[in-house]
């Protein structure tokens, strides 16, 4: 299939009390795992790209991973016959629109360190833009603390007013909102809870599907009880690498003269498939590509 605008599969998640699981990748195995195990669980799929990643494919060139990534998530989306989008996460205001330009079906603002007023602006601006081209937007109020953050502390994380939230959404017309529960980018472990009451406040006031960015560090207890009450998009990476990265080491232990990557990106690509699939069934997602139109 070619690469589609997840909008509808995310607004049909919330309808139905269910969510969509949007998977980072760093690497073109990560890629291909993405769209293998969303094929194998006939489930539409997101592969997330961050800014981050974007700088890593690019050998320190933003602009030219994205131009990688554009490439590599359209051939994986034809290569199999669920839906498949491509995301961009956390990106600039100029980032976003190389994205949209590129063929990214899906992006995020980032306005952290933006005034509300000038988050507010920019966002507005780059929704009508990804509106006039069929591309989701995604923006973020709150602050779900990235790795290399100064200052991590989960009794003292900006999390999301209910009632700013609802004035963004109303001055932006934003397609899904990012919101800050607890849950922190980049934890190895599950030991998290995020603030489900606080989530209850924020659906109430408003309509637009609702993301949970640093999904890996939260307890699935949790998640599943915010599927229940308005998530509608679960963001996963750092659970990703941490199987991929797993499968790489147990290959390289067991032979240390080992020097062809194919050699241990094949097992590694293989346990972020098992991954993936797994979280594909357990947000909702699995055997709902017939239910996409």
């Amino acid at each position: 299939m070619t690469l589609c605008n997840p909008k509808v599969w995310i607004d049909q998640a919330q309808r139905d009390g269910c969510a969509v699981a949007a998977f980072n990748a760093n690497t073109a195995e990560q890629i291909q795992a993405v769209v293998l195990a969303a094929e194998a669980e006939a489930a539409p799929a997101i592969i997330q790209v961050s800014h981050n990643a974007a700088l890593y494919f690019g050998s320190g060139n933003a602009t030219l991973g994205l131009r990688y990534f554009a490439a590599l998530g359209t051939i994986a989306a034809q290569s199999v016959s669920v839906p498949i989008a491509l995301h961009l996460d956390h990106a600039t205001e100029t980032e976003v629109m190389q994205a949209i330009a590129l063929g990214f079906t899906s992006v995020m603002f980032d306005g952290d360190g933006y005034a509300l007023e000038d988050n507010i602006a920019v966002t507005r601006k780059l929704t009508r833009l990804a509106h006039d081209n069929d591309v989701c937007m995604e923006a973020e109020i709150g602050a779900v603390p990235k790795p290399g953050d100064a200052q991590i502390d989960e009794h003292d994380l900006e999390l999301t007013d209910p009632d700013e939230a609802q004035a963004f959404i109303e001055a932006t017309e934003i397609d899904t909102l990012a919101i800050a529960l607890g849950s922190v980018h980049g934890v190895k472990d599950k030991h998290l809870g995020i603030d489900l009451a606080r989530l209850q406040q924020i659906r109430a006031r408003v309509a637009v599907p609702l993301v949970l960015h640093g999904s890996s560090g939260v307890t699935d207890d949790y998640i599943a009880q915010g599927i229940k009450l308005g998530l509608s998009k679960i963001n996963i990476a750092t659970q990703l690498n941490k199987a991929f990265t797993l499968a790489v080491r147990d290959v390289l232990a067991q032979d240390d003269r080992l020097v062809d990557p194919r050699k241990y990106l094949t097992p590694a690509r293989a346990a972020q498939i098992d991954v993936v699939r797994e979280r594909l069934r357990f947000v909702g997602a699995a055997g709902r590509a017939e239910l996409i139109p």
